[in-house]
């Protein structure tokens, strides 16, 4: 701005002096007009009277527009009337009541917003820090401050709260919950990575204390430990001797090829309800649909026969190493429950670990030499816990690339990730928000505790059918689960006996339990339609009030 102001300053003096007005040829008068003419104020008391004079005004007037608008209106106004609108919120939206206050954003934070907006449970979010909290303000209520002061407390409307989530590291959650003691009694739940430091959080107030880590780091153990006979680690207890397994189908397995509705002709008497094949869940296969290799299948059964099916999915997977890449919180896990079913992983990992059991090689999971010297050309599988989502999808691509027949099961931090890593070859991926958001919604519906499917849009609940409920009398196919509610019937108990994955022509009768597996949303729209229990619960909830 100060070279054109120069450059027209030079060019008036010169066009002022060949008009002849020369007593305007000096630089403070030239400053002074192309200042005045810039900005469009225009006074007229210096003109230029010949053509060329007029030509030169006309462009230094539509300079000055065209400078103000691109230079000094972006740079200079605009930012600050940004941040007076989008100033930090101080104060928790008016007439918030029954809600749930989250101290800390992060991933997690996304996945758990779906949750309670398909329960209708409103959430605040508190920041401590200023630009995040400016940065989510728009998608998620927010309020900006340390919720480890009584006073920011008192702003998120903790008198009138249901929950309160711990959700940052450690030491600010023991601050945090040392606050809320001194001024209230809310349920607090603490989201730990390291169970070894739980206890400090106990006796800073908190009422429970969940891992997503450690829940995560087992269910990746259970289902790529190598099997044993009659026993499934991480299976789901339906109803009777029914369980609900994950049976991932290794290179060479006798079921690759064939289609589901051969698998049912092999007598094996296990139902087959889901799919899960690169990256995509097929929760009702069609019988045409055909197992590949490095698939999953969701299956329902008694020991025996979920027994007969796995035999069919193993393959020429009877020996080999498991390597872990990454031994942080998730892979200190899978190590952990791996050991316990007597698999001894080889570890790799960047820092030196002396003190493990484990043979460890000290090395880069992103460097193909270092993967090479942990003996991945020979492992049976290779479970990716890496914190980064970015060191996980180029290891994966590596991993895939070096051993084409392993079973590569991923950790990613990121939902947004998954896709990402599913396409670098990924067999399996599992997600730390999603057993946290699975975990919680639990909590909040005062259901079981309990660990089932790590889907991101996959929920398994159970229906209990009154004597006198909507669903009583009505065959499977009446209901039309998968197109009115996208879900279905995986079980059903009626007086003691389990049935596995009903026919549609089944009717339900007063008394029955049904377990359905469907998206959340979807098994939410049933439960609000059929579930009398809930009915009960919201009028007893409503009663207080009239008191």
């Amino acid at each position: 701005m100060l070279l054109v102001l120069l450059i027209y300053s030079l060019v008036f003096m010169a066009l002022m002096s060949i008009e002849g007005q020369h007593q305007n040829v000096n630089l403070a008068t030239a400053v002074y007009w192309v200042v005045v003419t810039m900005t469009t104020l225009g006074y007229g008391d210096i003109v230029f009277k010949s053509p060329m004079g007029y030509f030169f005004t006309i462009t230094v007037s539509l300079s000055g527009i065209a400078i103000l608008w691109a230079v000094v209106v972006p740079l200079g106004i605009t930012p600050s009337l940004e941040r007076m609108i989008r100033a930090a919120p101080s104060s928790a939206p008016e007439k918030m009541n029954g809600h749930i206050i989250i101290s800390g954003y992060n991933s997690l934070v996304e996945t758990l917003a779906e949750r309670f907006s398909l329960l209708n449970v409103p959430f605040l979010v508190i920041e401590r820090s200023e630009s995040a909290a400016r940065s989510i303000y728009k998608n998620y209520p927010v309020l900006w401050g340390d919720p480890s002061q009584a006073e920011v407390l008192q702003r998120a409307s903790i008198g009138s709260a249901r929950l309160f989530i711990a959700n940052e590291n450690e030491e600010l959650n023991a601050e945090v919950i040392l606050t809320l003691r001194e001024i209230s009694d809310i349920e607090v739940i603490a989201l730990v990575d390291d169970l070894t430091r739980s206890r400090f959080l106990r006796y800073a107030g908190a009422s429970r204390i969940i891992s997503p880590k450690t829940l995560l780091g087992t269910f990746i153990a259970q289902i790529t430990s190598l099997p044993t006979r009659n026993v499934f680690p991480g299976s789901i207890q339906l109803f009777g001797d029914l369980l609900l397994v994950e049976l991932p189908i290794y290179p060479g397995a006798e079921l690759i090829g064939e289609k589901l509705e051969e698998i049912g002709i092999k007598n094996t008497g296990a139902g087959i309800v889901g799919i899960w094949q690169r990256g995509v869940f097929h929760p009702s296969p069609g019988p045409e649909e055909t197992v590949r290799s490095n698939s999953v299948l969701m299956t329902v059964g008694n020991i025996e026969q979920l027994s007969a099916i796995r035999d069919l999915t193993l393959g020429t997977r009877k020996e080999g190493p498991q390597i872990i890449l990454g031994y942080g919180d998730v892979g200190k896990r899978v190590a952990a429950v791996l050991s316990d079913c007597g698999i001894n992983p080889t570890i790799l990992d960047r820092r030196s670990l002396k003190e493990i059991d484990f043979p460890h090689i000290t090395g880069d999971a992103t460097t193909e030499a270092d993967l090479l010297q942990a003996g991945i050309k020979e492992a049976v599988g290779v479970l990716i816990m890496l914190n980064l989502d970015s060191d996980a999808i180029y290891a994966t691509l590596l991993a895939k690339n070096l051993n084409p027949n392993a079973f590569v099961v991923v950790r990613a931090n990121h939902l947004k990730s998954a896709e990402k890593i599913y396409r670098a070859g990924a067999d399996y991926v599992a997600s730390v928000p999603i057993v946290a958001s699975h975990m919680l919604a639990r909590i909040i519906q005062g259901e079981e505790e309990k660990l089932d499917l790590l889907y991101e849009d996959l929920e398994l609940k159970t229906f209990h059918a009154g004597m006198r409920s909507r669903l009583a009398g009505r065959t499977l196919e009446e209901l039309d689960l998968p197109q009115r509610f996208g879900c279905r019937a995986v079980a059903l108990e009626r007086m003691g006996q389990a049935i596995a994955v009903p026919d549609i022509k089944t009717v339900v009768e007063g008394g029955d339990i049904l377990a359905l597996m469907g998206s959340p949303k979807g098994i939410e729209a049933f439960s609000r339609k059929y579930d009398q229990r809930r009915d009960w619960k919201q009028r007893l909830n409503i009663l207080p009030q009239f008191r």
